[in-house]
């Protein structure tokens, strides 16, 4: 199971997820750590679903990471038909069809095999990057039906398990506003409580990453793991600051 959070700040992006994924046996469930966020030329992939699925999906995005890191996603790429007709289609429109077909022949097999398509083995996707095309950062959700929204005019957007939990949390405390450092320690608060809480599946250890626009070039930063240290000793001392107000005595 996973929760993957994207936050746009002022001065960039924060992309962050929990590291642990659930493998099956014959023998039932294993946890294991997994790196769910990826580099792929200037985005960052991150997904919610089967581990498999995912990473078919993100071959399929891999193809045209340049593409859209140079360009945008409205670059228009050839499409030829099966009769040799050739028409231009975005790579926004080409990666939607794609992660569309994969996910429909998923639940198309599952249902076959189970006689439901309740369970199919599916991908849900977020994909962060700064757009050179529109000059802005993008939230790209692509949902398992090919469907898609962009977030970054909401400021965040959340996919996995604990999404519904996240949300309930972010908007509390999201401003547009606010900037890397402080949303990194939102991202890390977030996926931290969910795991603490006990939403199902969920583990660490928590994978951070940040986009900021430095020379008018990306300059992505997967964090370390002393920088993960320090999110946490600022994590604790907020928690304690807000124990504090309700303990106190007034």
């Amino acid at each position: 199971m996973t929760l993957i959070i994207a936050i746009k700040c002022k001065d960039g992006l924060v992309f962050a997820s929990d590291g642990q994924a659930t493998s099956f046996s014959s023998g039932g469930p294993i946890r294991q750590k997994y790196k769910k966020i990826y580099k792929i030329e200037d985005l960052l992939f991150g997904a919610a679903g089967t581990i498999g699925v995912i990473q078919r999906c993100m071959e399929e995005v891999r193809k045209f990471g340049k593409l859209i890191s140079e360009e945008g996603l409205n670059a228009p790429i050839e499409e030829r038909s099966p009769e040799g007709k050739v028409t231009l289609i975005s790579v926004r429109d080409k990666i939607r069809h794609l992660i569309f077909s994969i996910n429909k022949y998923e639940r198309e097999r599952h249902k076959d095999f189970h006689g439901t398509e309740e369970g199919a083995p599916v991908a849900n996707i977020l994909i962060v990057f700064y757009d050179k095309g529109e000059k802005k950062f993008r939230i790209w959700h692509i949902l398992p039906d090919g469907g898609e929204e962009f977030l970054e005019e909401l400021g965040y957007g959340c996919t996995g398990i604990g999404d519904t939990f996240a949300h309930a949390f972010i908007k509390d405390y999201y401003n547009p506003e606010l900037n890397v450092e402080k949303g990194k320690v939102l991202a890390y608060r977030i996926i931290k409580d969910a795991i603490e809480i006990g939403a199902f599946g969920l583990g660490e250890p928590i994978d951070i990453w940040t986009v900021k626009i430095v020379n008018e070039k990306p300059e992505i930063h997967n964090l370390t793991s002393d920088e993960i240290l320090a999110l946490n000793d600022t994590y604790l001392l907020w928690k304690e600051a807000e124990r504090k107000i309700f303990t106190e005595k007034t």
